[in-house]
């Protein structure tokens, strides 16, 4: 029994020690705190993009200096590139409600090539996100 168990640790292990590095391995780190996604969208030519629903946008606005392209979007991926330029190497930060959405879309933009994707935990009204911060926040549409 005991040995079941261990094999069952083993390849849970594994399994994250091969996700977790893709992420890390870009030069952006998974998850970011709101202040420094801010920082890296106004200072270093980075893209915050909320990958919210028109509804949720629309109820609490969305960060003044987002794109807005839902992750439900069957095109999602081809409208990041259209205001990335193509560029997959851009700084992008990833903002939904509270964290999870982003960090599904990160991961569907590294599979699609995108090298320097982070998530932007709290998100926009989470705990120590993008409202509690006190951070500009623009009306939709």
């Amino acid at each position: 029994m005991t040995s079941f168990i261990a094999k069952i640790v083993i390849v849970t292990t594994l399994g994250l020690s091969v996700n977790l590095p893709m992420a890390s391995a870009q030069g952006l780190p998974p998850e970011m705190p709101v202040p420094r996604a801010d920082l890296m969208v106004r200072k270093a030519d980075g893209l915050l993009i909320d990958v919210r629903t028109p509804e949720e946008w629309a109820q609490t606005g969305v960060p003044a200096t987002a794109h807005t392209i839902s992750i439900k979007d069957d095109d999602f991926v081809a409208r990041v590139e259209k205001i990335a330029r193509g560029d997959k190497s851009k700084r992008i930060a990833l903002i939904c409600k509270s964290g999870n959405r982003s960090a599904r879309a990160r991961d569907i933009l590294i599979d699609a090539g995108f090298e320097n994707v982070t998530s932007v935990a709290g998100g926009v009204t989470g705990t120590e996100g993008w409202i509690d911060a006190d951070l500009p926040v623009r009306p939709y549409p």
